[in-house]
């Protein structure tokens, strides 16, 4: 079924909770260890299938009951759901774990592109492909997934209907094997809207069957090398053994068991060999019980999550980007980076682009391009130079009879967002900036205090997709109304940057990568000098797993792995 939406999503916490990704790095490790540098694009274990028994068994994790098993609604749209389902859903491409899109050819043989001069894919289809219940998937079913994902029924309660709002038709070709999609104009990120595949046809007929009819577990909606063989919903178990009908690589393991657990006892599940699998987050206790497991390994990769600070352009104190850039350069990110991830591997430093994370093609070091990264004297000559003049008995700067104060919006119980609040406001008093920190209620005011902008500057992460430009507009843009600027929904910093709006309609459909690369740096270095939003750093992705497991573990930018090629070293 068609992948979790592409757009950035945010989260409240220290970047903790099951992260959204999945790719590759080699090499068996002994228990206790931690096997490859938080650059890496994925750390998985890498080996070829024949180099595995066939065998074995895999227990995962879910922390919650299964409501629905459609991911593509508003109620499944969750990266716990998607994993689990990953074995016994169709994916048309596989993602490395830089975010590259590779072919599946169990599922599509080929995928041609014309620009004529809108943008037209041609889907050739592997017959061999069939649902559990043995019908061959067909363009019938692309067409339904179409029908119910590009938004005209508002009926339909889908997670997200980007990329299929730009679809203008979808039919069937020469037969049922040829799929032809026909875009509005060209788009560059198409691959983000087939690498999952369709849904089955009866499952989206209708806004009931989309919406209710996920409900129970129904076979025939499902296809991959493995099936459900049980679902317990007392327990939440679920269990899955090689499916009958794949076409593909006969899986190694013999079965699939996915334990509800509560987040907080996964550590201990892991350390107990409850689980095989255990995503550990930004958590240093966990990393370290994990680290400690026998015969286990923590696989650790460059992960898509990271966390920034977002200013409100609003506030009349933000109002002047040269007091933003001052604060760009007063702020002293290492010591956040290094002090938020104590207690955890990697590297601990800054994170230099607003649009790609750092093992992305095309990343590029905005602070470096632009001059503007922590540097305390030239913060000082900007404050000076902008007219705020330090008072030499308070220690803080004042300007037409008012002091410089910026309060940070500190979302309680969050330790991420409770240290770099006070480890900004330490950086910023030595420029003469009064950071002041509002400690808000996250059960009460979140993300209110985020959507009504009652805030200076806010913590939190965003996680990342392999399509780093294809939501722009959902953070850094708005549109035009009436003459004035109105900021899109996620636009929290409520700025409008010229070269966003100019660039975006280009970077949208522009199909030559390098071109498009160029583009999308030259919007990431306006959005650094607009002092919009500074990211802080990009979270490894630590991943507890059983030594022996290949081809599974910190994932990067891959969501899932290939379940056909999991197993034990020989």
């Amino acid at each position: 079924m068609p992948a979790v939406a592409a757009a950035l999503a945010l989260t409240l916490a220290a970047c903790g909770g099951p992260s959204t990704t999945a790719k590759p790095s080699a090499g068996g490790s002994a228990s206790g260890s931690a096997s490859a540098p938080a650059k890496a694009a994925w750390d998985i274990n890498e080996t070829a299938y024949d180099q595995l028994s066939a065998g074995g068994e895999f227990v995962g994790s879910i922390s919650y009951p299964i409501a629905t098993w459609n991911v593509n609604s508003v109620d499944g749209n969750d990266q716990e759901l998607l994993t689990l389902e990953s074995p016994i859903s169709p994916t048309y491409y596989d993602f490395k774990g830089d975010g590259e899109a590779v072919i599946n050819n169990d599922y599509l043989l080929e995928a041609k592109t014309e620009v004529k001069p809108n943008l037209v894919v041609t889907l050739e289809l592997n017959p061999k492909a069939v649902w559990n219940d043995g019908k061959v998937i067909g363009a019938d079913d692309w067409i339904a997934t179409w029908k119910a994902l590009n938004g005209s029924n508002k009926d339909f309660r889908v997670a997200s209907t980007d990329g299929w709002s730009e679809v203008t038709k979808v039919e069937a070709g020469k037969d049922q094997q040829e799929v032809i999609i026909t875009f509005k104009s060209t788009y560059p990120d198409w691959t983000s809207i087939v690498s999952g595949g369709p849904i089955r046809a009866e499952g989206a007929a209708t806004p009931k069957a989309f919406n209710d009819g996920w409900k129970d577990y129904v076979d025939s909606y499902f296809t991959g090398p493995f099936k459900v063989e049980n679902w317990d919903k007392t327990s939440g178990t679920v269990v899955m053994v090689p499916n009958d009908k794949w076409w593909g690589k006969k899986p190694l393991l013999t079965k699939l068991t996915w334990k509800q657990i509560k987040a907080e006892a996964l550590a201990a599940a892991f350390a107990n060999h409850e689980v095989d699998y255990y995503d550990i987050g930004a958590d240093a206790d966990g990393y370290a019980q994990a680290k400690g497991a026998q015969d286990s390994v923590v696989r650790i990769a460059a992960g898509p999550n990271y966390r920034h600070f977002t200013f409100n352009a609003k506030s009349p104190v933000l109002a002047d980007v040269n007091v933003r850039q001052a604060l760009f350069q007063g702020i002293d990110r290492t010591i956040i980076a290094q002090s938020d991830l104590a207690g955890l591997p990697g590297d601990k430093v800054p994170l230099n682009n607003n649009l790609y994370v750092s093992n992305q093609v095309g990343y590029v070091d905005e602070a470096k391009a632009t001059g503007l990264d922590y540097n305390p004297d030239q913060a000082k000559a900007k404050l000076d130079a902008a007219g705020w003049a330090l008072n030499s008995s308070t220690g803080f700067r004042e300007k037409d009879g008012k002091e410089l104060d910026v309060t940070f919006a500190v979302l309680g119980g969050v330790k991420a967002s409770e240290n770099e609040g006070l480890q900004a406001q330490k950086s910023l008093k030595a420029i003469g900036v009064n950071l002041k920190l509002k400690t808000v209620d996250v059960q009460k005011d979140w993300p209110g205090v985020l959507t009504k902008h009652d805030f200076d500057i806010i913590a939190f992460s965003w996680i990342g997709t392999p399509y780093p430009l294809l939501n722009i507009g959902q953070i850094y843009g708005g549109t035009e109304k009436d003459g004035k600027f109105v900021p899109n929904d996620s636009n929290f910093a409520q700025l409008k940057i010229d070269k966003v709006q100019e660039l975006k309609p280009q970077i949208d459909t522009e199909m030559d990568p390098a071109k498009r690369t160029e583009l999308g740096n030259q919007v990431a270095q306006a959005i650094w000098e607009a002092g919009h939003t500074l990211p802080l750093y990009q979270r490894p992705m630590l991943v507890g797993v059983r030594a022996k497991l290949a081809n599974i573990g910190a994932l990067g930018m891959a969501r899932v792995p290939k379940w056909e090629l999991v197993g034990y070293v020989k």
